[in-house]
């Protein structure tokens, strides 16, 4: 292929990094002095793009997990890379940049300690471009009609170590995801009891992108109901929280009780003896779709599967202490909420809290004022199904964290400090040796708690690569003040613009992008290989992360 001009050498700045788009493939173009350098856009890695990245010292950083490559070589250099980037040959005439897409850059060299038996590495080779090429066959296979999941979608053989993009990109995928697992056997978090304390109180939610209503009825049951009407499909109930004594749908006027029972019909019997329903019609028949509901510690779970096992059974005995560890038994109090919407794929928000690598790499603010930081006490525990997780740290003082593992954690910042030194008071009130935990209630649900600010977080798909997260934050009936003061303080961390969950949102939207301008590529998830899958101590694994996976596939048949 001849060369192509791709952009101005003007437009790249000194020691910068460009992003340009080469027939549909990301390209990464870099300026060192006067010389500009071209490689593969996206990070070999976990597949964020490289343009977000940070140009030092002839080497480019990712963004997501702090990998580094070698900008003139393409060489990975650091873990958690290990595959090297693919580099393209450049010249320069006057302001313009070609680069011939075809060539590699004539510096690109693959260095080793040892000569590589070639027979082996061929076949090395040839069965990772035959994975590659299976993987990329699924992605043009979506729009054919075709029998046989297990057919269309084939796994990786390398197994849980490895996870295809159509896990995270394909529309029949999500689709099954909502059969099978919101739809499923699953308990779905749905609100707390304290945002409906009254008859008539609702508010609304989701299981999975399905919208519910969550009512208090006269008798202090609460139920859940689908926020669909049962004549026109219309959703009913329009204000996201109040009080009424029935709902009333807008289309029509049909009208419901606080359980879900259709209460009435206009002009059911027609006018003057014409129209109206059938003599036989039957409000009992028609009521409100009603899931089954189950309670614990002023947390409300909802399911649609009626012979559901008990939340404790769901949860196992291990993921249930942590749970009350948080919800001790003290009633919770409402603060207030935020809601924003993530451009990537749902079940990367349940990653990113089964990935504790990269809290200790991503998080400044983590790692500098020593929340979790690589040499805490810690544990990311996984319940026997793999489904639910906690990510759990003692926190330490700073001055505990060893010089070696400040050079390994980039986003470590010494000498910083806080304006507001109350923001990191830790007061002791839990009966758990943690000061941060983050557990994942599968499929739904987060439970945050760090140090003293407390909230859960729902997630609700609205596609393979949209999903609102929902937060409520919250005290406890009892907290006086300065306690709720304390809470709200804290509460900065959190939250789409908080100093930590600013970070992880970029992240996610990293690793969907480059799924979305790279398809048809795999994730590599290897870390910690004593762990086949779950509990780990070390927060250097993703073994949690494999054992999601792990029951992600039963779950979805594949």
């Amino acid at each position: 292929m001849a060369w192509q001009r791709v952009a101005s050498f003007s437009e790249i700045g000194v020691d910068g990094v460009l992003g340009v788009d080469v027939n549909g493939s990301p390209i990464a173009l870099y300026r060192l002095s006067n010389e500009v350098f071209a490689t593969s856009g996206i990070c070999t890695h976990a597949l964020a793009l490289l343009s977000d990245g940070f140009v030092e010292d002839g080497r480019i950083e990712c963004p997501l997990h702090q990998g580094q490559f070698d900008i003139r070589s393409g060489k990975a250099l650091c873990a958690p890379v290990t595959e090297d980037l693919r580099t393209y040959a450049v010249k320069l005439e006057g302001d313009d940049v070609f680069i011939d897409i075809e060539r590699p850059a004539a510096s690109a060299q693959v260095v080793a300690n040892v000569a590589p038996d070639r027979k082996a590495a061929d076949g090395v080779q040839a069965a990772e471009e035959d994975s590659k090429a299976n993987t990329r066959k699924i992605v043009a296979m979506n729009t054919e009609p075709e029998p046989s999941l297990t057919k269309r979608y084939v796994w990786p053989v390398e197994g849980l170590t490895r996870i295809p993009d159509w896990v995270y990109t394909d529309q029949t995928i999500y689709e099954r995801e909502i059969e099978k697992i919101f739809h499923g056997r699953t308990w779905n978090y749905v609100a707390l009891e304290c945002e409906v304390p009254k008859v008539g109180d609702f508010i609304r939610s989701n299981v999975g992108p399905t919208p519910v209503v969550v009512v208090r009825a006269d008798d202090g049951s609460i139920n859940v109901v689908e926020n669909r009407c049962s004549h026109r499909a219309a959703e009913f109930c329009r204000e996201l929280s109040g009080n009424v004594k029935e709902f009333v749908c807008p289309y029509h006027q049909w009208s419901y009780d606080l359980r879900g029972n259709l209460a009435g019909v206009p002009f059911r019997r027609g006018v003057n003896g014409k129209g109206g329903m059938p003599a036989d019609f039957d409000n009992a028949q028609h009521g409100l779709h009603r899931l089954k509901v189950t309670t614990h510690r002023g947390v409300v779970f909802a399911s649609y599967v009626r012979d559901m096992e008990s939340f404790q059974d769901y949860l196992g005995p291990d993921v249930l202490k942590e749970f009350e560890a948080t919800f001790d038994g003290r009633k919770p109090r409402l603060l207030g909420y935020y809601r924003h919407t993530l451009p990537g794929n749902w079940k990367l928000y349940h990653e990113n809290l089964k990935d504790p690598y990269h809290a200790t790499l991503l998080h400044t603010f983590l790692v500098t004022f020593g929340l979790l930081v690589a040499g805490n006490r810690s544990l990311m525990l996984a319940d026997a199904t793999g489904r639910h997780g906690v990510m759990a740290s003692a926190k330490s003082e700073r001055k505990s964290v060893s010089s070696d593992a400040k050079k390994e954690m980039r986003a470590y910042r010494d000498g910083m400090t806080l304006a507001e030194p109350r923001f990191m008071d830790f007061i002791e009130e839990f009966d758990s040796p943690w000061s941060v935990t983050m557990a994942t209630i599968w499929p739904n649900l987060i439970i945050q708690r760090e140090m003293n600010t407390l909230g859960v977080r729902q997630i609700v798909p609205t596609g393979p690569h949209e999903f609102i997260m929902k937060w409520t934050m919250f005290g406890f009936e009892g907290d006086d003040d300065e306690m709720i003061r304390h809470r709200l303080r804290q509460g900065n961390l959190m939250g789409p613009a908080g100093f930590l969950g600013l970070e992880d949102n970029e992240a996610i939207k990293f690793v969907q992008d480059g799924m979305q301008h790279v398809p048809g590529g795999q994730h590599l998830v290897k870390l910690d290989p004593a762990v086949a899958a779950g509990t780990s101590d070390s927060l250097i694994s993703e073994a949690s992360i494999r054992a999601m996976y792990q029951h992600w596939r039963a779950e979805m048949g594949l």
